[in-house]
């Protein structure tokens, strides 16, 4: 009580009436008979007794006082027979506030108990755009299904992955069997966590359990024992200590280059190193995959003699598992995992393999033992939506994008932009090409849309070549006009460079345990456009003094004032986008005609994507995660 007091905290325990002073108007609902986590109850409901016992619910008064004696009485009848009948106390925001049965709560949290049966009444608050309240209305309809309130999450969307991750559903009531297999998995892995110390990490338990869950599984976590839990979780440390900071990314404009390393590091730079690509279709099926195959045959090209190269394919995230399991026991260096759904093959193999590398192709991976990198592509959306919105006579121009995920959002807006800059009046049609049951090209029909931008390239195997942007001749064959260039032979060459060189190792002693991540761009000749000479001449000058803007690192396409269509105001004149907001961008300029489609509008091969790094609120990442080197302002 005394520390609480020369902190200038009140010493008593805290009461539901200053908590929610119009609580007792609040919707009521009778839980009836609860369990409850002794550690949730957390103060009274009046100040009737509020003075007797201090904030962590040990008696206050003085030890020869007639409560005393009556708490000292009933400590020693617990110890003899148990607590005999059950307390009484409201439920608010998911936390206990006692109507009656202080003494019996101060016991058993003397006990050291685990928790205490109640008859509890639910005080339900409004509904507001608070944090802690959206967290709150995110468990709601869990308990409704579970019955189950000791888990509890610091942020909004762990109720969605928790459902994910023990493949269930929302609105299906979980079993008798399945509760009680959960709460000894989450018992036993709170054992071991706390065991670490992991209490005094700012954040919950439960937020501590889903990064275990998405790295080891809930079958995992059912099966595996004391011991191999605390092993686990001493593996996956550095990963539960980076989910629970504010920024957790360091973002890297580009690797570090050779000549920065340092002379320690130069020294322990290895000879030669192995790289495996790791796909998950063939070069010829897909034109995402062959990006990344001519990036690895440049790496062959430039880097001959240092490193060796070779390939795998994983369909499904089993086979990536097993692919990279085989990759790390035959003692491959480095590993690209080349799609966003390799991630938690990735981390799971990084974690069990720490001595071979392994990078995830994905925007938004947070972890500390996988490396993700990523292209600047919107750099290059905003000079081709320049040149639609230069060749788009009726001003009405078709985007077809493919999935609504992180960084997808960054590349229309940056295009729609384009198409602005040298076209005020320009609109964007926005259509996606994973939705179900939908013709996107009878809808750009019916709008008379002839420049449309596609997906960046075509796969070999395709003959079509409806790809980048393109005009819709009268007979209906496309003329290509402009497209992206995803230039990873650059970025892969500089990794691999960074590694012989012994720039890594110094980025990670730089990164103070951070999570690292590869953002480059135009500026690093990882990210171009090629357009056909068949544009008119000023056009093409254009193209020409963009790239040199990008080029130099002096340009951001999010600058000036930026609205989206809803009318809120995300850049005002003389500011720009941060690279975070850039990465985190859930909106659409005001110019794009669309929507972002919801999971259930997609189809099947869309979604193990979609689930993992969709935009929606469950899935929404804090710009606060990510840090950023360099001078690059992106």
């Amino acid at each position: 009580m005394n520390l609480r007091k020369a902190r200038n905290e009140d010493p008593y325990l805290p009461v539901l009436d200053d908590v929610a002073p119009n609580a007792m108007a609040l919707p009521a609902r009778s839980l009836h008979l609860v369990s409850i986590p002794l550690n949730q109850i957390v103060g009274t409901a009046t100040h009737g007794r509020t003075m007797a016992f201090a904030a962590n619910f040990m008696p206050a008064l003085e030890s020869r006082s007639e409560f005393t004696a009556k708490w000292e009485r009933l400590y020693e009848s617990v110890i003899k027979e148990g607590v005999n009948s059950p307390i009484k106390a409201y439920e608010y925001m998911n936390k206990f506030y006692v109507i009656e049965g202080n003494k019996r709560v101060s016991v058993m949290k003397f006990l050291d108990a685990a928790a205490i049966e109640g008859e509890v009444i639910r005080l339900i608050p409004p509904r507001t755009e608070e944090p802690a309240n959206k967290i709150y209305y995110e468990f709601l309809p869990f308990y409704d299904d579970t019955e189950i309130n000791y888990i509890y999450f610091s942020r909004e969307g762990g109720f969605a992955q928790l459902y994910d991750y023990t493949g269930t559903t929302p609105g299906d009531p979980w079993s008798v069997s399945l509760r009680r297999d959960f709460h000894s998995a989450f018992l036993r892995f709170t054992n071991a966590y706390h065991e670490l110390n992991g209490d005094r990490l700012p954040i919950t338990d439960g937020d501590a359990f889903l990064v275990f869950l998405r790295i080891y599984g809930f079958e995992h976590a059912g099966a595996a024992t004391g011991d191999e839990l605390r092993e686990d979780v001493r593996r996956i440390w550095d990963e539960i200590r980076i989910s629970a900071q504010e920024e957790r990314v360091v973002l890297l404009m580009e690797p570090t280059a050779a000549e920065n390393a340092s002379f320690l590091s130069t020294l322990l730079r290895p000879k030669k190193i192995t790289a495996a690509f790791l796909y998950s279709r063939l070069p010829a099926e897909s034109g995402w995959t062959y990006w990344h195959e001519m990036g690895r045959a440049h790496v062959d090209a430039v880097l001959e003699g240092k490193v060796e190269t070779l390939t795998r394919e994983a369909r499904d995230e089993e086979a990536a598992e097993q692919a990279l399991d085989e990759l790390a026991r035959e003692g491959t260096d480095v590993v690209f995992t080349t799609s966003p759904v390799f991630l938690n093959a990735a981390i799971k193999t990084s974690v069990e393999h720490p001595d071979t590398k392994v990078l995830n192709c994905s925007l938004l991976a947070s972890f500390h033992h996988v490396r993700s990198y990523y292209l600047r592509v919107h750099e290059a959306k905003f000079i081709i939506g320049a040149i639609a919105g230069a060749m788009a006579e009726n001003n009405r121009i078709g985007y077809i994008a493919d999935y609504p995920i992180y960084g997808t959002p960054a590349s229309v807006n940056a295009f729609a932009l384009g198409a602005r800059l040298v076209n005020p009046r320009a609109q964007v049609f926005l259509d996606w090409s994973t939705r179900r049951d939908h013709d996107v090209y009878e809808t750009f029909r019916h709008n008379g849309i002839n420049i449309i931008c596609n997906r960046d390239i075509s796969a070999p195997a395709h003959a079509s070549r409806a790809f980048g942007l393109y005009r819709v001749e009268e007979d209906g064959s496309p003329m290509n006009l402009a497209m992206p260039v995803w230039n990873w032979g650059s970025l892969y060459e500089t990794i691999l460079r960074s590694l012989l060189s012994g720039g890594w190792k110094d980025e990670s002693e730089s990164s103070d345990g951070l999570a690292m991540a590869y953002w480059p761009g135009i500026s690093t000749g990882a990210v171009d456009v090629f357009y056909s000479h068949r544009l008119p001449y000023g056009t093409q000058q254009l193209v020409e003094t963009l790239r040199q803007l990008f080029q130099g690192g002096s340009f951001n396409p999010f600058s000036g004032r930026i609205l989206s269509q809803d009318g809120a105001v995300h850049s005002e004149s003389d500011e720009s986008l941060s690279p975070a907001h850039i990465i985190a961008m859930d909106w659409l300029c005001e110019n794009v005609i669309g929507s972002i489609p919801d999971i259930s509008q997609l189809k099947p091969e869309a979604l193990p994507l979609v689930r993992l790094q969709g935009i929606n609120d469950t899935a929404r990442p804090d710009p606060r995660a990510f840090a950023w080197t360099g001078t690059d302002n992106g």
